[in-house]
């Protein structure tokens, strides 16, 4: 006969020890004698829910809190849930019902009704409940992170850098906050620290892990004789920007191969900086089945060659579009007078700041009142949430459909005066064939972008439109719109 007691302490173990196979076995008994049992549902919610399956998660979850009303982690734990599924205005319902089960020890509900604020962009909300939770436990340390991150996006960047700081001094190991610092002090330009902080990311459980079987990690020495894989491992975007390292690899030793994804190959392949390329697929184990004698990912190059704002590699342009496919889009775009102005308003809508970086297409519509432009789409994939208009509307031709890949994006840039984009890859892709590029950006910028300048250190040839004030766009298309004139005057002088 089991022991119903006994056996919830035993799942209590094994749950803390992610022992969710187990766990869940002795749930599944436990419910075999006592089908209302609310802790075995509870718990079994839990395991759904950390192992991905949000429905079965949902379900029982929903079963433990009819079955005890009473309990507030039931309430938190469905808060959790909703709160994954990116539903954090009801997650805070949730969370507001575990504070009045539980008003003497609801500092996590305090919290994440923080977090879940920040995710909804009303981040003065998000300091006062953060700070709520802090002041119930000091220590908390996860609080003390989430206060920094959106301090980071009120642009309040030293507060943000001491929270940061405080949870790291509070748990030295606590992964989301070194990330945290590592994002504020590059955002800072403070590169020494951050490149080396930058290498926690392997810790964290968004980063997609490489498993790689031969040859080891390399640590920057000469390797005459022998061979290197440099691999990608983030966005296309970070794949242009930093494929500038590679000629500086290719001086230390003998074999270079270099890993894109299919989008880029037709562009890349003729860049100087590597002697192979190979095909991945972004976020997949390769197994390459050629020989190496060492690895190294591409995102730690900075880091490696001890970049700081004084010596980034300034060659520019280092990427170039094929000539024959410039010739071809000319015909295609047919508009020799023309100022030509290449858009992009949203990036892929699973980035983690995408509520921010992206636009509406509507905004765009400011850019008509300007006259003597020929606006002309880049836009591949026309994202519901964002494109709020027919394009029609708004672009005298929209090219998204006809391009393949960033070969054919590279050739149809070289046939345009500028591009305007929100934080994507095409700016990095302008930016790096040297062609003019005004990048729309957050009032809190991915960090590359830094804080307090129009330019940017990384390609010569580019602007910074910012925002003044979470989610002014209407200020940046302003600027935007008299810069336009000023452009044109130019042409025509």
């Amino acid at each position: 006969m089991i022991n119903t007691y006994e056996t919830l302490q035993k799942i209590v173990e094994l749950h803390a020890a992610r022992n969710f196979r187990d766990a869940e076995i002795l749930c599944q008994q436990i419910l075999e004698k006592e089908p209302d049992n609310a802790d075995a549902n509870h718990f079994l919610g839990v395991i759904a829910y950390e192992v991905g399956n949000f429905r079965a998660a949902r379900d029982y979850l929903e079963k433990a809190v009819a079955l005890n009303p009473d309990n507030p982690s039931c309430y938190l734990n469905m808060g959790n849930l909703v709160h994954a599924e990116g539903k954090f205005e009801e997650s805070m319902e949730w969370y507001e019902k575990a504070i009045i089960f539980n008003y003497a020890d609801n500092k996590k509900a305090h919290n994440n009704i923080g977090v879940a604020l920040t995710r909804l962009g009303r981040l003065d909300e998000a300091i006062e409940k953060l700070k709520k939770a802090i002041e119930m436990d000091p220590q908390y340390f996860e609080a003390h992170n989430n206060i920094g991150e959106t301090y980071k996006y009120l642009g309040m960047y030293e507060k943000a850098l001491e929270s940061c700081e405080m949870a790291i001094h509070l748990s030295p190991d606590f992964v989301p906050a070194r990330w945290n610092r590592s994002m504020l002090f590059l955002l800072k330009g403070m590169f020494r620290q951050g490149w080396n902080e930058y290498e926690w990311r392997w810790k964290r459980e968004q980063t997609p892990k490489r498993k790689i079987d031969a040859g080891e990690r390399w640590e920057g020495q000469p390797f005459h004789g022998k061979t290197l894989f440099v691999y990608e491992e983030q966005g296309m975007g970070d794949t242009i920007q930093f494929m500038r390292y590679l000629p500086f690899v290719q001086k230390l030793g003998g074999s270079v191969i270099f890993e894109v994804v299919p989008p880029l190959v037709r562009l890349v392949e003729q860049f100087k900086g590597f002697d192979r390329l190979w095909v991945g697929q972004k976020n997949v184990d390769t197994r390459p089945v050629d020989r190496f004698d060492y690895h190294f990912p591409l995102l730690s190059l900075p880091g490696l060659f001890n970049t700081t704002l004084e010596n980034i590699p300034g060659e520019n342009p280092y990427l170039y579009a094929d000539g024959e496919l410039v010739r071809i889009w000319k015909a295609r775009i047919r508009s020799e007078n023309d100022f030509k102005i290449g858009i992009v308003w949203a990036g892929h809508p699973e980035h983690t700041n995408d509520p921010n970086r992206s636009v509406s297409l509507s905004a765009f519509s400011a850019l008509k009142e300007v006259g003597g432009l020929k606006l002309i789409s880049l836009q591949k994939e026309k994202y519901e949430k964002w494109t709020d208009v027919d394009p029609k509307e708004i672009f005298d031709r929209d090219l998204g459909e006809e391009i393949s890949d960033f070969a054919d994006t590279a050739a149809i840039i070289e046939n345009l005066d500028l591009v305007i984009s929100v934080d994507t890859a095409i700016v990095h892709l302008a930016g790096a064939l040297g062609k003019e590029v005004w990048t729309l950006l957050p009032f809190s910028p991915d960090w590359r972008w830094m804080i307090d300048r129009e330019d940017s250190p990384w390609y010569p040839a580019m602007r910074l439109f910012r925002q003044p004030a979470p989610g002014d766009w209407s200020s940046v298309f302003k600027k935007v719109g008299k810069n336009l004139l000023k452009r044109l005057k130019q042409k025509t002088q």
